[in-house]
C-alpha cells in the first residue's frame, strides 16, 4: 500500500530539485531516515542554505521554520529554509520559500 502523504512529499522534493538543477544549481535529494536530519535537498555550494520541502495544505510555518533551523545546524549551514507548495501553482518557482529573520540576514551577508 502506498503512503499518499510520503508520495506527495517525494514528488515535491523531486520538483524542487529539478527546478534548481534547471536553474544551474547542483542539487540532490537526501535519503530519509538520517540520524541528524540535514533537510530534504542538498546543494553542495558553500553558502547555500539547507532546504526542507513541504507539500501540505495546512501551513504550520512556526514548526517548519524551527525544523529548518535545526536542519541547518545539522548540515553545518548558516541558514535553513522551507520551500513549500503554493495552492494552485504547479511550478516550484511560484511556491513559497520561508525562513527566520536570522537565516535571512545570514543569507544576505553571504551574498555580499
Amino acid at each position: 500500500m502506498v503512503n499518499r502523504a510520503k508520495a506527495k512529499g517525494s514528488l515535491a522534493e523531486r520538483q524542487v530539485a529539478d527546478y534548481l538543477i534547471n536553474a544551474g544549481i547542483p542539487c540532490e535529494r537526501i535519503p530519509a531516515g538520517a540520524t541528524h536530519d540535514r533537510g530534504d535537498l542538498w546543494v553542495p555550494l558553500a553558502n547555500f542554505p539547507s532546504i526542507d520541502v513541504k507539500n501540505q495544505k495546512q501551513m504550520t510555518l512556526a514548526g517548519w521554520v524551527d525544523r529548518a533551523e535545526e536542519q541547518a545546524h545539522n548540515a553545518a549551514r548558516t541558514a535553513g529554509v522551507v520551500w513549500h507548495k503554493r495552492s494552485g501553482k504547479s511550478s516550484p518557482g511560484d511556491w513559497y520559500v520561508t525562513c527566520s529573520g536570522a537565516s535571512f540576514v545570514a543569507l544576505m551577508r553571504e551574498g555580499k
